[in-house]
């Protein structure tokens, strides 16, 4: 009877301590609360973002998050996140940075009670590699400095273009009234809703007469250059190349926007990897599709910012250097990137719009 009975009171020893170890699994638990991995989401070449859910129980979990490592079964003696956590059922989404690219990493989320702590299910996943090699940057005739990306064999300025002079020191004039803005066969640029604070991120928006570089009428006059010295506009095939090396318009787009801390596009945009290094930024447009309404008996009412300019935060237009040759309207040929698709959008675009521009290396 002795016997049986110190052997009943070893097995219950000895269960109870087991309940305290580390368990892995979907819903791992020790008893008084579980810790679930959920999802490894936004992978991108520097960072990933890691769902992990904990349902508790009696005991407070002191802290919670995710740990991440090169090997499977990471623990929080390694790499993890610190997040801040209810003391009710919660999920919580962490950034594993800085990460390697084109490397395979294990992340389980998890918890810590007074008893210990324990694990949820282990998922793997592997971060995107880079498609692009830092170029040696340019300078503009203003002092404003760009850095630069290798992409397919070309140098593509990094951001875009914020200068008031063709690079033989010519002045462009900026340009803010509406209807002076309509009537221009010349080259101009302006700021975004003409809010110089705005230059900061998005550069200027200039017609598409400055990326010709004409500065007056003058037939005979040669025009000038609105690119840096050994840069050019890029013309419309070199925008497809560079869509094609990036997989195809229709995922292009997703890898040019910029992925940041802080990004700049509306919180609705698809999924950004800035895998190219591109770092599109929604820059918006001015005068897009826009005319002047014919005069009319009483004068129509002046046209608002918001009738002017348009996208900020969601969209960025680039002009290419190559009209579309169509006989029904005189066009050019752009790019744009949106936030509500991944796409790298071509269209035809009326000369006076105000749109972005990027410059490519000779």
């Amino acid at each position: 009877m002795k016997k049986f009975l110190l052997l009943s009171i070893l097995s219950i020893f000895l269960f109870s301590c087991s309940k305290s170890e580390p368990v892995s699994g979907t819903n791992s638990s020790v008893g008084v609360f579980k810790v679930q991995t959920y999802s490894v989401e936004n992978i991108n070449f520097t960072n990933a973002k890691c769902v992990g859910i904990v349902t508790y129980g009696p005991n407070a979990v002191s802290t919670a998050g995710i740990c991440w490592s090169t090997f499977p079964n990471p623990t929080v003696s390694g790499l993890h996140t610190t997040e801040v956590v209810s003391t009710t059922s919660t999920s919580f989404t962490s950034t594993l940075s800085p990460l390697s690219a084109n490397t395979t990493y294990y992340a389980r989320a998890y918890a810590t009670d007074s008893k210990g702590t324990i694990y949820g299910e282990e998922i793997s996943f592997k971060t995107l590699n880079i498609l692009f090699t830092s170029g040696g940057g340019v300078m503009d005739i203003d002092g404003v400095y760009y850095n630069s990306v290798k992409l397919n064999g070309k140098e593509w300025m990094k951001k875009n273009l914020d200068v008031s002079k063709y690079n033989d020191g010519t002045t462009i004039p900026q340009v803010t009234d509406v209807n002076q803005w309509e009537d221009l066969t010349t080259g101009a640029w302006c700021y975004y809703e003409n809010v110089v604070d705005n230059r900061t991120i998005y550069g200027k928006l200039y017609n598409w007469y400055a990326v010709e570089g004409i500065h007056d009428n003058d037939p005979t006059t040669p025009n000038k250059s609105l690119a840096p010295a050994g840069w050019h506009i890029p013309t419309d095939a070199e925008w497809s190349d560079l869509a094609t090396f990036l997989g195809g318009e229709n995922e292009s787009g997703r890898k040019m926007k910029e992925d940041s801390a802080t990004p700049t596009w509306d919180v609705t945009t698809n999924y950004a990897t800035n895998q190219s290094g591109f770092t599109a930024v929604p820059a918006g447009t001015g005068y897009l599709n826009y005319h002047l309404p014919a005069p009319v008996v009483p004068p129509a009412p002046a046209p608002s910012l918001a009738d002017l300019f348009k996208g900020k935060n969601k969209v960025t237009y680039w002009w290419s250097a190559t009209t579309t040759g169509s006989t029904a309207a005189d066009l050019v040929w752009t790019r744009n990137v949106n936030s509500s698709t991944d796409q790298l959008v071509r269209s035809g675009v009326i000369k006076c719009s105000g749109l972005s521009v990027r410059c490519v290396k000779n």
